[in-house]
């Protein structure tokens, strides 16, 4: 009989506890003994999967949240049992010659939004607008107010580099070009000096946290039903071990950041520099606030068709593995204290 395989998955180019988890060893030694399943741990990409066979029923994935949010509303049966909300510089850019020195300026303007046509649900698009959205909001203007230009997101051959750093390239390509007037884009650490460039406006500086959030702040750990029916205890295994690894980044954050820039192919001081509160940004928690952001996110989506099929958002969130986690890790320590 061939044994049941638990795949594990997470998002390869933002910071994760499971990534945390992973490279502190904490995920392979829960499991490295369990006597009728395999794990498989890996990092990959956005999947537009929409339909697993018997042999791929049991996963879970630690990602941003609006491919979840899409999957979800096309009947992928699963749940998010876990948000992080991880903040981070999301600057709206353009060139000094524009004349473009604030949010009020855009009025009338060219705004850049790189897509990808042959994706089913484009990330990217759903990160721009909300960021676009959240510029104009902080001065009463709305997304009507500017002129969208969808543009590929890469030509083909243009991607060298790291996805942040050929991302400016491309916005920097057609603000120079004259395509655009200002481009949704971070200044990547390895980007250089462009003195030319004003930021009409950083999300971060928006004053709550449901005009901060976009696809690259919230992320999820969202898990299939399947396993959640036939393994339940595996789920909660697993997010006590992240809880775990949640607590030695909380104590040894410096090492915490040089982990994860290790995993993410980057220099510490970079990712540092694009990423605030790391540590705590990475860890899984359900509060009011978490949830409240995904369901704006939700909304957004539902409003600009990036998702079709509205669904109930409490029924999706299971709370109770978060909750015996925790408890199964207050045991744990309880026995190590003990010893």
């Amino acid at each position: 009989m061939t044994r049941p395989v638990v795949h594990y998955t997470r998002c390869p180019s933002v910071p994760t506890i499971t990534a945390l988890a992973q490279a502190q060893g904490l995920l392979q030694e829960e499991f490295r003994d369990e006597p009728d399943v395999d794990f498989e741990f890996t990092s990959v990409g956005f999947s537009p999967k929409l339909k697993y066979e018997a042999a791929d029923r049991l996963w879970l994935r630690n990602a941003g949240h609006a491919p979840a949010l899409w999957k979800r509303s096309l009947g992928v049966a699963c749940k998010v049992v876990g948000l992080a909300f991880l903040e981070g510089r999301y600057p709206v850019l353009s060139l000094h010659s524009k004349g473009i020195a604030s949010p009020a300026s855009l009025k009338g303007r060219r705004v850049a939004v790189f897509h990808n046509p042959d994706s089913p649900f484009d990330l990217m698009v759903a990160q721009q607008l909300k960021i676009y959205q959240t510029a104009l909001q902080s001065v009463g203007l709305s997304l009507d107010d500017v002129e969208r230009v969808y543009l590929p997101r890469f030509y083909p051959g243009a991607v060298k580099g790291s996805f942040l750093l050929s991302l400016f390239h491309k916005g920097l390509e057609a603000l120079e070009s004259g395509e655009v007037d200002a481009v949704a884009s971070s200044i990547p650490p390895d980007g250089g000096f462009y003195p030319q460039l004003n930021v009409v406006y950083d999300t971060r500086l928006a004053p709550d946290r449901v005009s901060r959030v976009h696809p690259s702040v919230l992320r999820g750990l969202v898990v299939s039903q399947p396993l959640l029916e036939e393994r339940r205890d595996f789920v909660v295994r697993i997010v006590e071990r992240l809880i775990e690894a949640s607590e030695r980044a909380a104590q040894a954050p410096l090492e915490a950041i040089r982990t994860l820039a290790g995993d993410l192919g980057q220099a510490p001081e970079g990712l540092a520099a694009v990423y605030e509160n790391i540590p705590q940004g990475v860890r899984l928690e359900l509060n009011d606030d978490y949830v409240a952001s995904l369901a704006a996110q939700k909304e957004f989506l539902l409003r600009h068709r990036l998702i079709e099929h509205d669904f109930d958002l409490e029924s999706w969130i299971d709370r109770s593995i978060l909750v015996d986690a925790t408890a199964l890790h207050r045991q744990r320590q309880a026995r190590t204290v003990k010893v």
